[in-house]
């Protein structure tokens, strides 16, 4: 009804059971950037209400789920707990809180309030409200189960140019299609032409702008930038005109989906000027099923899209900045990976680093909260442009190897320290829980600051010989007590997944951490 999830999908999302805190379902529409929370109620008689009493448990339950409250819920929902935090932690991400029942559909004011309560609290105080409401009775139950999207098959006429046919060992056809004809399947069919994807149109990303942007001002590259889309189909058949002709042929395809490509073409639906995409090419292969053998189709489907993706973070290998931070790190005997490989992923010793632990560290020693809120809600932006912002401020010709990894240094005993504090509390909520969940990174910022950037700048081994010296752990408790009584006092009853989102308030939290638990100025 909400999602183009499998049934299978929304039953492993299913929640309901012991202490569930209210909620019986969430999902994560990654393809939408939206978590969806859900409460359902049985109501026999096919007339009446969710109680207010019900409601209220369920709106609490979903402060909870967006808090990171594990103290709320069984054990066994802490992992989906985790998963989902994340989820919400990225930027973009909305909250769809959905009660249906096999009642009526809408529910009392006192109902409605219980909601709207929790809704005014995540949405507060965002310019553009994260979370948002619905309430689903029976009759849009029933509408929805006597319009389901599996429907019919898929069939789509192809217009190809420059095409050929590969017969043996099963039929398949390539060649060009334009970006109008791929904009009228969308509007046509919508999700169930790519239904059969791993992934859904994952919406306004980086790469897909990259693609509506080369469609909209340079339509005749298109071609050239783009790795095309891939079809199988169940049945094909060719109109007779123009059949002896390699350079232009009208197609029928039935049983459609496209199983490599979906964000090309969600993406092109989105381009407005038909011109353009009439101009606009893309490579097509349509792999045709009827005499492949059993789930080739499947195989297709799992084998085109294992290709290793490229990441922002990869565009990093043509900045000189690295690999002078590499080569410094290693005059002083520090393995530094900045590309992604094997030996990133184990390079997180004593003497070794790798680039998002150091991007981390960085950007929390910067002595700027906001770079900390950025990098907690999403450190693939600080790659974006390697030019500028967020990038440069934390790499560039200032930045020597031994600040970096003397930062990284100080990074993992505060990351240390927050794991203890959190499997020491006795209570995982509230704000001493959700200031070390979600204001982590904000307590890194501060420790940094109350450390002081010069101790940074001396070399590796002078650092590492007197780390200890410095108390980490002392000065983590101080900020972290700080950030908490500012919560307490500034701050009460905020939805701090929220809050430490916000740059500004962030700020707030960060100063008056740093001014309460710095040591006194001499007056002489």
């Amino acid at each position: 009804m909400r999602t183009a999830c499998s049934p299978e999908d929304a039953a492993r999302n299913v929640w309901d059971g012991t202490d569930d805190n209210g909620v019986d379902a969430v999902f994560h529409d990654a393809a939408e950037k939206r978590v969806i929370i859900v409460q359902s109620k049985w109501i026999h008689a096919g007339g009446g209400e969710p109680s207010a009493s019900d409601i209220a448990l369920f709106a609490n339950g979903v402060r909870d789920v967006v808090e990171h409250n594990e103290g709320n819920f069984h054990q066994r929902l802490h992992a989906r707990l985790n998963d989902i935090s994340n989820a919400i932690m990225e930027p973009g991400t909305t909250i769809e809180v959905v009660l249906v029942s096999t009642g009526a559909d809408d529910v009392a004011r006192h109902g409605h309030a219980h909601i709207d309560r929790v809704l005014g609290e995540l949405n507060e105080p965002q310019e553009d409200p994260m979370a948002t409401k619905q309430i689903v009775g029976l009759d849009e139950v029933y509408t929805s189960l006597a319009t389901s999207s599996t429907g019919s098959a898929i069939s789509v006429t192809a217009n190809l140019t420059d095409w050929s046919y590969v017969a043996q060992p099963y039929a398949a056809y390539f060649g060009l299609i334009d970006g109008l004809q791929l904009k009228e399947w969308w509007d046509t069919w919508g999700k169930r032409i790519i239904a059969k994807n791993i992934r859904h149109n994952l919406g306004a990303t980086d790469v897909n702008e990259a693609i509506r942007q080369t469609a909209e001002n340079a339509p005749i590259d298109f071609w050239y930038f783009n790795n095309g889309i891939t079809l199988i189909a169940e049945e094909r058949s060719r109109a007779p005109k123009m059949a002896a002709s390699r350079s232009s042929g009208i197609f029928v395809f039935k049983g459609v989906s496209v199983v490599n490509g979906a964000q090309t073409i969600s993406t092109l639906a989105r381009v407005a000027k038909e011109e353009n995409l009439g101009q606009v090419r893309v490579s097509i292969r349509v792999v045709v099923l009827s005499e492949a053998p059993i789930n080739f189709g499947q195989e297709v489907t799992r084998t085109n899209n294992l290709q290793n993706r490229i990441e922002g973070r990869d565009f990093v290998a043509q900045d000189p900045q690295q690999s002078r931070i590499q080569q410094e790190m290693s005059m002083e005997g520090v393995d530094y990976q900045f590309l992604r490989s094997e030996d990133a992923a184990l390079a997180k010793g004593e003497k070794s680093c790798e680039l998002i632990e150091v991007t981390t560290a960085l950007a929390c020693a910067a002595g700027d909260p906001a770079l900390a809120v950025n990098v907690k809600t999403g450190i693939g932006r600080f790659f974006n442009d390697l030019t500028k912002g967020n990038y440069k401020t934390i790499f560039n010709p200032k930045t020597s190897g031994a600040k970096a990894y003397n930062a990284v240094l100080v990074q993992r005993r505060i990351d240390t320290w927050i794991d203890s504090k959190k499997k020491a509390l006795g209570k995982k909520s509230g704000y001493p829980w959700g200031a070390l969940v979600h204001g982590n990174r904000i307590i890194s910022a501060a420790v940094f600051k109350l450390i002081g950037a010069d101790k940074l700048d001396a070399t590796i081994e002078q650092f590492f010989s007197n780390i200890e010296e410095i108390g980490i752990p002392e000065i983590c408790e101080k900020a972290y007590d700080s950030i908490v009584d500012a919560l307490n006092n500034q701050f009460p009853d905020k939805v701090l997944a929220i809050l430490f989102k916000s740059p500004v308030r962030s700020k707030e939290v960060f100063d008056h951490a740093v001014s309460s638990a710095a040591p006194p100025q001499s007056s002489g």
